[in-house]
């Protein structure tokens, strides 16, 4: 299992603490940012990239859907 990045752990927890199941919504911002709808937290597009990769959170590659975290994204946070 490989580190996460600082930002990655972050927005990983972000996701898990308001995900009840229906996910979360992020906006586009510009410059490849993102913005947790509801929220100021802004993170670079990259800092997703290691937790789809990992298969720890999902949004069914739809950059527009509401981002899941998956079974293995709460293992990750647990362990």
């Amino acid at each position: 299992m490989a580190t996460l990045p600082p930002a990655s752990q972050r927005l990983l927890r972000e996701i898990a603490r308001r995900d009840a199941g229906a996910g979360v919504q992020f906006e586009l911002l510009p410059r490849r940012r993102y913005r947790l709808v509801g929220t100021d937290y802004t993170v670079n597009q990259r800092t997703f990239f290691p937790l789809t990769a990992d298969g720890l959170v999902t949004d069914n590659e739809d950059d527009t859907a509401p981002v899941r975290i998956t079974d293995a994204g709460r293992a990750r946070l647990a362990a």
